[in-house]
């Protein structure tokens, strides 16, 4: 792929993704997207096949940065509660650093054919096992609760994600800071009580 190609394509990936999270993915039409980029509709489909393929390039590649460091993370020889910690933070930072993708990740998945939606949610199924057997190892071994796992997952990914509704980059926190606070409200739901550790 030469150069000129690729620095085009990152354009069209950046426009895709500021129009999407504007518009809404069935707002927005191929030729939005080329008169955004200043060029003919037609030179579109040189770079990429269909607006549908454009999402899902767009998805895939938030699925991949959510879930960049969670094996990384999981094989680590760290107690349960450090790996949830270090999992929720970079999951926060990472939904902070990345609003507009992010927030066209979670609201337009089910946009996608049933086809196209099931290779993205493969990369999520996986994060989420992974984040479920951390729970369970935490669990096992007395440093959590014996939560539902299925429904605390849900809840910590629904908290983690929502954050692109209300972030500002203005704010006077970082979103480090903020990701650290979100990882200590969701870790302290699961972190046995005294009065509940095993004896």
């Amino acid at each position: 792929m030469s150069q000129r190609k690729a620095e085009r394509e990152v354009q069209l990936l950046e426009v895709a993704t500021r129009l999407f999270k504007e518009k809404g993915f069935h707002n927005t039409s191929m030729q939005d997207l080329a008169d955004a980029l200043g060029v003919q509709k037609a030179s579109l489909y040189y770079y990429i096949e269909s607006k549908e393929e454009l999402l899902r390039r767009l998805l895939e590649r938030g699925s991949q940065l959510l879930g960049a460091q969670i094996d990384e993370i999981y094989a680590a020889d760290l107690p349960p509660a450090e790996k949830l910690r270090r999992v929720l933070e970079n999951h926060a930072t990472t939904v902070m650093e990345h609003l507009d993708l992010v927030s066209v990740y979670v609201q337009e998945y089910r946009s996608l054919s049933p086809q196209r939606l099931e290779e993205v949610l493969k990369e999520r199924k996986h994060y989420e096992r992974v984040l479920r057997q951390i729970l369970e190892d935490g669990i096992a071994s007395g440093d959590f609760r014996p939560v539902n796992v299925k429904m605390a997952v849900l809840g910590v990914l629904g908290m983690l994600n929502w954050t692109h509704q209300w972030f500002s980059p203005d704010g006077e926190l970082s979103p480090r800071e903020i990701a650290a606070i979100l990882a200590d409200l969701a870790l302290y739901g699961v972190v046995a009580r005294p009065e509940e550790e095993p004896t």
